[in-house]
């Protein structure tokens, strides 16, 4: 136990102790070791703690100020460590979802159904009572057979093909409109030969209109 003077009378004393025996005047090496000893078992706030938790990002470098012991440090960066590597597992698990629906949505999206119709049927219907036609028809893919009995091109140069019965003046008849793609099948066509084609029903304007046709 080291001896040292008391400042005022010079008598000796421990330096433990919290005063001098002689003349009663505080030891100011004990007072300082005393305040640095709790300054180095600083704790972490209520409030600190709170915000490691919550926003460890930006809390937990405050544990970085002296004072806070080394075990506040490792768990307030480990858990800044273990938050960032679960941010990133659950982004990456995300986007694997995001890639694994995205890449099975076509294999598993229902096939729309096509209708097989009569032309005679179709046109009939659409002749007698066009408001139940269009409760029947319009806006399903139909799959219809009929005589070709003219290929065109209307105002807009859009191509298309009337099909019928194979009745001359025969109204109304499917006016089945292809895409330009299409334009070099629609060349080799003939009147008065057969055609089945798959096409959208969109209603009734003097002939039953087909769109986004093909040929089957």
């Amino acid at each position: 136990m080291p001896i040292i003077n008391c400042p005022d009378c010079q008598k000796e004393m421990s330096d433990s102790a919290p005063a001098c025996p002689n003349c009663g005047k505080p030891n100011g090496n004990v007072s300082a070791q005393s305040n640095q000893h709790k300054q180095q078992e600083r704790s972490v706030g209520i409030l600190l703690g709170i915000g490691i938790f919550l926003i460890p990002l930006i809390f937990s470098w405050f544990t970085l100020r002296k004072g806070h012991s080394t075990l506040s440090k490792v768990v307030a960066f480990g858990w800044l460590a273990l938050t960032f590597l679960v941010v990133v597992a659950s982004d990456g698990t995300n986007e694997g979802k995001s890639r694994s629906t995205a890449a099975s949505s076509p294999a598993s999206a229902p096939k729309e159904e096509i209708m097989v119709v009569n032309i005679r049927s179709i046109l009939s219907d659409y002749e007698n009572n066009e408001v139940g036609a269009d409760n029947k028809y319009k806006g399903n893919l139909v799959e219809v057979s009929g005589i070709v009995s003219s290929i065109k091109k209307d105002l807009m140069d859009s191509l298309y093909v009337t099909l019928g019965t194979g009745a001359s003046f025969q109204i109304p008849e499917i006016q089945a409109f292809f895409d330009d793609s299409m334009n070099d099948q629609l060349g080799e066509l003939r009147k008065g030969q057969r055609l089945t084609v798959v096409c959208r029903i969109s209603g009734l304007m003097m002939n039953v209109l087909a769109e986004d046709c093909v040929i089957k």
